[in-house]
């Protein structure tokens, strides 16, 4: 490098190294690679183009130039030798040897920050890939940028229709809280209509506000401004429009809701779910509590009302009526509501224990005479009890290994002993005995 050159990559630009390109190009690894192109050459200030845009220009169209700037960039050229005419006063003469210089300046510095970029293009891509466009000599692209990155798309960046689809259907099923910036909705659709003109099947503006649409009601907060659109003239409803419109409904939203844009109605659903899920954890416990007393005290299970679970219904219903003005709220509250109905419908848990289990219906005598709704007579608890027993410290008679022992049973079988023990059975029940 020649004394006093600049070496942009290193001082300006962002991108100082390529993204590396393995294979050949397609068109996400080619739109990455313009994507670093224009930060590079945005990055090296420049009076060109409207002074806003540093090099940019050497990048993009003219077309492209042209919706970022109302300033066309024309890149310098180099300037004709220094003439200076005759008669010409020495400031005068001083004054155009300056102006010569700073034109050679100019030019130098555009050509010089051009090879950068280029040398960016020619990093990132394999040498074979831009073969036909490299100067055999000096082995630098002997086209511009714009020109490269056109062919580049041409020949390998162009979109499958299939891909443009699949994004179109992400697109309209994407998530999208009033909260966030609009230009989180925006983007996205303007990318896709990008997309689709590199596939050669570009959409329609009616197209584009369909599915921006789509995600709008699909958050079901923009009800109001939705109908206003509704009401525009055809013509009046565009894309710019489209995105005008929608961010004033969300200023709105949020000077109603507050910045969260939280909905009241979430907050009572949320609220009360938690509450039905606490109930629903206590009303287990408490049956899991009478299960294990039946089977220790092999006393018939009592019946358990929900009359907590009820007062809570109430006080669900209560909240329920304080929002009844919001579909959305009462269709979740339908849904708790269908959830507490079922588990109020579910049938009383069942005692296991055979060692006093209760038949109401179905007890016949042996002489054929019914006993409906009579106490079954107590029998020994079978050797092989199919079910679990949490106390087995005491022994039993009737039951075997239990939490009493046989003088304090009080479901005694026929041919109950009570000074049966654990060391002498007496011909008693074995069920959870040790061996």
């Amino acid at each position: 490098m020649a004394s006093g050159a600049v070496d942009y990559a290193a001082s300006y630009f962002k991108y100082k190294t390529p993204t590396p390109i393995i294979g050949a190009p397609s068109h996400k690894t080619l739109k990455r690679l313009k994507q670093e192109l224009r930060a590079n050459a945005s990055s090296v200030e420049s009076d060109l183009g409207g002074g806003d845009h540093g090099f940019l220009g050497l990048v993009l169209d003219d077309t492209e130039y042209a919706k970022v700037s109302l300033t066309a960039f024309d890149a310098p050229e180099y300037p004709n030798p220094l003439a200076i005419p005759t008669n010409t006063t020495q400031v005068e003469a001083l004054s155009l040897r300056e102006q010569h210089k700073e034109a050679k300046r100019a030019y130098y510095e555009c050509k010089n920050v051009e090879k950068a970029l280029q040398r960016h293009v020619q990093d990132a891509i394999e040498d074979k890939y831009l073969e036909s466009m490299v100067d055999e000599d000096t082995q630098l692209i002997t086209e511009d940028i714009p020109e490269v990155l056109k062919y580049l798309f041409d020949v390998y960046g162009k979109v499958p229709s299939e891909e443009v689809k699949q994004k179109e259907a992400e697109l309209r099923t994407m998530s999208y809280h009033p909260a966030d910036p609009m230009i989180l909705l925006h983007n996205p659709i303007e990318k896709l209509k990008k997309m689709a003109e590199s596939a050669g099947i570009p959409y329609t503006q009616d197209q584009l506000l369909d599915i921006g649409l789509t995600v709008i009601r699909n958050t079901r907060d923009f009800e109001r401004a939705l109908g206003d659109w509704e009401l525009l003239q055809p013509r009046d409803k565009t894309w710019d429009r489209f995105k005008k419109h929608f961010k004033e409904a969300q200023k709105q939203l949020k000077a109603i809701r507050g910045p969260t844009m939280q909905q009241a109605g979430y907050h009572h659903a949320n609220h009360l779910a938690d509450q039905l899920r606490q109930d629903i954890e206590k009303r287990d416990t408490d049956l899991l509590t009478v299960i294990q007393s039946a089977m220790e005290t092999n006393s018939v299970a009592p019946s358990v009302a929900p009359s907590d679970i009820s007062m809570s219904t109430a006080s669900v219903q209560q909240q329920a009526n304080s929002i009844q003005g919001d579909p959305i709220q009462l269709e979740m509250l339908k849904l708790l509501q269908q959830m507490q109905q079922a588990m109020f419908s579910q049938p009383p848990a069942r005692d296991n224990n055979n060692d006093n289990s209760y038949r109401g219906s179905q007890n016949n005598n042996n002489d054929g005479n019914s006993n409906r709704g009579r106490r079954r007579q107590n029998r020994k608890t079978p050797d092989n009890a199919s079910y679990n027993r949490t106390k087995t410290e005491k022994y039993c008679w009737t039951h075997g290994a239990t939490s009493h022992d046989s003088a304090q049973c009080r479901t005694k079988a026929q041919g109950h002993q009570d000074a049966a023990t654990f060391n002498n059975r007496m011909g008693g029940s074995n069920a959870f005995c040790p061996p």
